[in-house]
């Protein structure tokens, strides 16, 4: 932990007074209350020592509440935080005096310790009711913590005092509140609009309350109120933007930002928020956009990888390999900047360079996707053994991901029929990780693809029985029982628990539907199938919704249904599977 200059002084004055006392044998000392301000650089020392006990207030406090002092100064000069923060929470709790309690308040922040930030924040602005410094605090730390209500009372009185950063703050954390909870809170910022009808920062936060609570329109009428006092407040005009945007006047918003760029040509971030409205109809427009930013900003990695990624939406190859190559060489884009060149391979079946460029992501978000795609693309061309290798080196490298590098290979050698070794595979994996619930659980997928239920029912509840609130595995032993027994209650208790942890699930919506249907209720099935397959087009839900339908006597959509999904997959064997099915039983 870095002492800033004012701390040293401090310890300065401490050690001087502990001096004293050793030589008076007193049993009492001397303490300032509150920090100095660090003196400018060319202060000589002596005259730092006598600017603090002139300025300074102090007052007596016993010897173990200074030690506990001294030890804390010391401790945070250390890095010990622990006990810095220990020792002063302590004295500040004991002593209420407001610059040990100022400074308890310092040590909790630094230490990112936000209870005792909040507990010190209060007990100072209790303390010192007048103090801006410890009422906006106060006001930011309840924020944080979801308390409002509390957090209003403070914020007024900062905004009284000039400082109106509490008020945005609290606006920020009302996104997590229902609108029901939000309600008064429009109503506080409303009083204080009429007491400070021309700040900025109440007027940017009442227009964000207003768009949380989805009153579009009133959140833009207050952002236009903004704009007539700061026409090139350049937040005001990306909220506007957006906010028009949200209303569906799309052209509206483009005209705007393109009307605010010919005033503020300068600004990134509007540039930035142009093209990403233009790329939703215009890619070629954004790409242009983006590339005067880069020539502005050649060294904005970020922006050079937006870029290249908008480059290569528009065919333009050549470019957004180039720019991706630029990218390999930072540290912050390589690995990402790999992964789309690998893609890039891929879709040029050039060996070489997919296996190069998958092989360099070696950290970050990338590193499992990259290894999917390279063991996937090896597999697909005979070399499925070099692809096992491959992974298994990952996860000698990667220890940490193990586990899901373990699924990954499972799951390849599921997709080739090594349905034996895939289920091997997940035995080590689990032997290795055994309270790790996704290797149970695809060792259970694995087991019911061999039929053996009995052992993918265990998997899944040793799952359950860790985790009662899992979803996707009630869901999965729902649907199981429902396909490979008659326990259709059982499995309907299951799949509805699932849906209440997961609302409107597509997967679990398919699994209720096919419980249903098997329990003789087909229309209520029906209306779940056809909510399921909206949402998801996967043939599994299009084959149980054409299979209610047709014995349920509409065939003529039941055909409907499956021919939506032939028409993209016309060898799509779950759909034809089912539809040679149901034939077959009405011959």
């Amino acid at each position: 932990m870095k002492i800033p200059g004012h701390l040293l002084l401090t310890l300065l004055l401490a050690l001087q007074v502990l001096t004293g006392c050793a030589h008076q044998g007193s049993e009492q000392t001397d303490l300032q209350t509150s920090a100095p301000k660090q003196p400018p650089a060319e202060t000589a020392p002596d005259q730092v020592a006598t600017e603090v006990k002139a300025d300074v207030p102090s007052r007596p406090f016993p010897t173990d509440t200074f030690y506990d002092l001294l030890v804390g100064e010391l401790a945070g000069m250390r890095n010990h935080l622990d006990i810095a923060r220990e020792k002063y929470l302590k004295q500040a709790r004991i002593t209420r005096d407001p610059g040990v309690v100022a400074r308890a308040t310092s040590v909790a922040a630094y230490a990112e310790d936000r209870e005792a930030l909040l507990e010190m924040a209060l007990l100072w602005s209790d303390i010192e009711p007048q103090n801006l410094d410890a009422r906006s605090l106060a006001a930011l730390s309840l924020a944080r913590s979801g308390r409002l209500s509390e957090a209003m009372t403070h914020a007024v009185f900062s905004i009284s005092k000039g400082d109106d950063e509490p008020v945005m703050s609290i606006a920020v954390a009302a996104g997590g509140l229902s609108p029901e909870q939000r309600a008064p809170l429009l109503t506080e910022y409303s009083s204080l609009r009429k007491q400070f009808p021309d700040n900025q920062t109440l007027l940017l936060s009442s227009a964000m309350l207003f768009s949380q609570q989805e009153d579009l329109q009133q959140a833009l009428n207050t952002i236009d109120r903004l704009l007539e006092l700061a026409p090139e407040q350049e937040n005001a005009l990306m909220f506007k933007a957006q906010l028009l945007h949200q209303l569906d006047r799309k052209k509206e918003a483009i005209a705007f930002l393109a009307g605010s760029l010919k005033t503020l040509p300068d600004s990134m971030k509007l540039r930035l928020q142009y093209a990403r409205l233009l790329s939703e109809d215009d890619l070629e427009g954004a790409h242009a956009q983006l590339r005067l930013l880069a020539d502005k900003h050649p060294r904005d990695t970020e922006l050079l990888f937006t870029l290249a990624m908008v480059s290569r939406g528009l065919d333009k190859t050549d470019e957004a390999r180039q720019l991706l190559t630029d990218l390999t060489r930072h540290p912050g884009t390589a690995a990402a900047a790999h992964f789309e060149l690998g893609k890039m391979a891929e879709e040029a079946e050039n060996m070489d360079s997919v296996l190069f460029h998958y092989a360099q992501v070696r950290s970050g978000q990338q590193l499992l996707p990259a290894a999917v795609r390279l063991s996937q693309f090896m597999a697909r061309h005979d070399e499925l053994n070099n692809a096992r290798l491959y992974l298994h080196e990952l996860r000698l490298n990667h220890p940490r991901q193990s586990a899901p590098l373990f699924q990954i290979e499972a799951e390849l050698l599921a997709d080739h029929g090594s349905l034996d070794e895939a289920r091997s595979l997940m035995n080590e994996a689990i032997n290795e990780h055994p309270d790790n619930n996704a290797l149970l659980y695809t060792r259970s997928m694995l087991s019911e693809q061999q039929d053996d239920f009995a052992s993918s029912e265990k998997d899944l509840r040793t799952i359950l029985a860790r985790d009662a609130n899992n979803a996707t595995a009630l869901n999965a032993l729902g649907y199981t029982l429902t396909v490979n027994t008659d326990r259709y209650e059982e499995a309907y208790q299951l799949i509805t628990r699932a849906l209440e942890l997961n609302p409107g699930d597509p997967a679990t919506t398919d699994s209720l539907g096919w419980v249903l249907y098997q329990m003789g209720n087909h229309q209520e099935a029906i209306v779940h199938l056809r909510e399921a397959l909206k949402k998801l087009p996967d043939p599994e839900i299009a084959a149980h919704l054409g299979e209610v339908l047709w014995v349920s006597g509409d065939r003529e959509e039941a055909h409907a249904v499956w021919q939506t999904i032939l028409d993209k997959d016309p060898d799509n064997a779950t759909v034809l599977e089912t539809m040679e099915r149901l034939k077959e039983n009405q011959r």
